[in-house]
């Protein structure tokens, strides 16, 4: 028998009809006295329930199987990233070919000790990177084995001879190519070298005997008409033990290798989730290439990818979130090499690039890695709102997992098969490294979201299982809790993300203040002077980077008028706090009259340089490598003053990604106003260093001989 409905019933199903038709409402709002974030509780709950470490991870197993760094590998694994790009729910995607130019393959690579007892050392098709990318063809039987040690030192080849013979070698490898093979005649090296010197300082050679480095023979190494050599890549117990039998006496290699180079290209993997404003874009990066396994370094940012596309396209699809107000581009490319590419095809479109995210090395287990989770700010002189919100991300993350058992179950970011690690992330001041620079240094806002150190980078130790869903869902959530602010911020929304920044600001520029205080009360009183001066600056610079990070968010449709209010308020605390600093020099009980100029000093005052437009990706180790000899004293002049800078920084206890690619990062303040003092007082601020000013201005006159800088005046 047919009921009537009951009225009231009625009016619940209408009232539930109507809010089931109203559209999603942006996803931020004022900062939640909960979570410390623009973004509603509820959203924050929606992208930690969606997404996923499992699901990253199996990504992670499936590029892991791909030797990633040959271009049919890589082909590979792009093919499957756009399927599995597409299947996520990403539009547009595409492979977009790259230049052609040389690509190495190999189809056979052994290498065995010969003699009565004959057994095989390593082989290509068992470990992909046991034969080093750029390796020539090579056959010979019963070649003789000369153990050169290091590969470094003139010493360790005297009375040796090498022509015709492979060099064994526990040092870097291309050290012993050219002392050994380019200078004395060896046909080829085997290394057991697996620790990059930007990791010794978290891993030491023979810390880990079974791993197998990572090695490459450069394309400059080979000569015209000459067959390439060849390099293969052992363990350090391998390595030991081909040492002990020669100490026991002669030891002959066999060695089979079949290779060849021919013209092809890489592919970018491109796609978008649109946005609902014209002309605006957010960049998420990823690099794709790298050898076999590469599980974190990185498979592990490349399979976050699509995660984070995943979990967007749901949400929006449910109705949880509204489409983006900016353009999300997902981009999987070779790393600096695919970046330069992207720029050179997309740099002049008519789009402003707001930020950039970049995912690299996520995944490495804290505790099984000797790891840990961090966010780089951007630089000192690219001051951006995504700083804060990183950030305000890594705090609330920090407070609700930093324990195994949180009592908000609702904000706990973990996953089934994962660890139970406590959280303890960290923001760390700009260094370079990935291709979160390339964007630095083209003026667009990067941070990197990574995982360092780990025992395995750049070894066989890269696998999957040192990988952790745990770890791998925690850097999804960082991505997505900083992507889906800038990406949809506007209005109020702006506004509340703009009071964000104030707030996170105000302990930047306190620790900033912190730093010159302390140089200020520590440094001999005959510096005095000099470090006053360096320290009022470096505090002026923290609160104009802290302006500017206020100012990005007029951009994002902030009103003018409190923003600009806020940033006026900096003024006001910039000047007490340049008092204090005053107050801390009298203190001293010495002058803080600086000594007159000096002629370098003058001569840094009055050159201005601005990087030329088309050189922004351009090194100053590839110019020093061609600059001519009646310019390498200048070179020298240089290189000594960074490997100074480099020691202390080093003894003071930074880590060494920190000053990676020094003379760049130094290079990418040029932006044609500030001279090169103000350049030496802006890298004092970023890195609590004292550069020499004259070896500054022979920097930026070499960039400047060699086109990649131009003087203003």
């Amino acid at each position: 028998m047919r009921t009537c409905p009951h009225p009231f019933a009625s009016l619940v199903l209408l009232i539930t009809l109507s809010a089931a038709a109203q559209p999603p409402t942006s996803p931020l709002g004022p900062v939640s006295p909960t979570t410390g974030l623009v973004l509603r509780d509820d959203a924050v709950r929606a992208l930690i329930q969606e997404s996923s470490g499992d699901r990253i991870h199996d990504g992670v197993q499936r590029l892991a199987l791909i030797a990633r760094d040959t271009q049919s590998g890589y082909t590979e694994a792009a093919a499957w990233t756009k399927t599995a790009a597409e299947a996520a729910g990403l539009q547009d995607v595409r492979l977009e070919p790259m230049k052609d130019g040389p690509q190495w393959r190999a189809t056979r690579g052994e290498l065995w000790v010969a003699g009565a007892h004959r057994y095989r050392v390593t082989s290509y098709a068992d470990l992909p990177m046991s034969l080093a990318a750029g390796s020539g063809a090579f056959e010979g039987a019963d070649v003789e084995l000369v153990d050169v040690g290091t590969g470094t030192q003139e010493a360790e080849y005297a009375g040796k001879d090498l022509k015709g013979k492979v060099a064994l070698t526990r040092g870097p490898p291309v050290a012993a190519l050219r002392n050994a093979v380019v200078k004395r005649g060896a046909v080829g090296v085997v290394s057991s070298y697996s620790t990059p010197p930007w990791n010794l300082s978290h891993r030491m050679d023979g810390d880990f005997p079974d791993q197998v480095g990572w090695g490459l023979v450069p394309r400059s190494l080979s000569t015209p008409g000459v067959p390439a050599p060849f390099l293969f890549m052992i363990s350090d117990r391998q390595g030991r033990e081909l040492l002990a039998q020669l100490r026991a006496g002669p030891v002959k290699v066999d060695v089979s290798i079949a290779t060849q180079t021919d013209t092809g290209h890489l592919s970018i993997v491109s796609g978008v989730i649109p946005g609902t404003r014209a002309g605006e874009e957010l960049v998420l990066t990823a690099h794709l290439d790298h050898y076999k396994p590469g599980a974190d370094d990185n498979a592990s940012g490349s399979a976050t990818l699509l995660e984070l596309v995943r979990t967007y396209t749901t949400l929006i699809r449910r109705g949880v979130l509204p489409p983006p107000v900016r353009t999300l581009r997902v981009l999987w490319l070779p790393e600096f090499e695919g970046t330069r590419e992207w720029f050179s095809l997309h740099g002049e479109e008519p789009v402003r690039r707001v930020a950039q995210f970049n995912f690299d090395m996520l995944g490495a287990s804290l505790t099984r890695a000797h790891s840990r989770f961090q966010v780089s700010y951007t630089p000192d002189w690219n001051g951006s709102f995504v700083n804060a919100v990183s950030e305000s991300t890594l705090a609330f993350m920090n407070r609700f997992n930093s324990v195994v058992y949180p009592p908000r179950k609702d904000f706990r970011i973990g996953s089934v098969t994962g660890s139970q690690d406590p959280m303890d992330a960290h923001m760390e001041r700009y260094g370079r490294g990935s291709d979160h620079q390339l964007f630095n240094d083209h003026g667009i806002p990067g941070v990197a979201f990574s995982t360092w150190p780990d025992d395995g980078y750049h070894t066989s130790g890269d696998r999957p299982e040192n990988v952790d869903p745990t770890q791998l869902h925690r850097a999804a959530f960082a991505g997505l809790a900083s992507i889906t602010v800038a990406a949809w911020a506007e209005g109020a929304g702006a506004l509340e993300l703009a009071r964000l920044v104030a707030l996170h600001g105000v302990r930047r520029v306190a620790e900033d203040e912190f730093r010159a205080r302390r140089d200020l009360t520590s440094v001999p009183v005959a510096e005095l002077p000099e470090t006053y001066r360096l320290t009022r600056a470096a505090v002026r610079i923290a609160y104009q980077r802290e302006r500017e990070a206020l100012r990005s968010c007029l951009s994002l449709g902030a009103p003018a008028a409190p923003v600009q209010a806020m940033a006026k308020a900096l003024e006001s605390a910039e000047a007490q706090a340049l008092g204090r600093l005053e107050v801390d020099g009298k203190a001293r009980g010495a002058s803080l009259r600086e000594a007159s100029p000096s002629a370098a000093e003058r001569q840094a005052r009055t050159f201005v340089p601005r990087r030329v437009k088309g050189q922004e990706l351009a090194s100053f180790d590839e110019l020093a490598r061609k600059a001519a000899p009646e310019q390498q004293p200048r070179v020298a002049a240089v290189q000594a003053a960074i490997t100074a800078a480099e020691t202390a920084l080093r003894e003071r206890g930074e880590g060494e990604l920190r000053f990676y690619q020094l003379p760049d990062a130094l290079a990418s303040y040029a932006d044609g106003k500030r001279s090169v003092a103000d350049i030496r007082d802006a890298a004092y601020a970023e890195y609590g260093h004292v550069f020499p000013v004259d070896a500054l201005v022979e920097l930026f006159g070499l960039l400047e001989q060699g086109g990649v800088m131009t003087r203003i005046r």
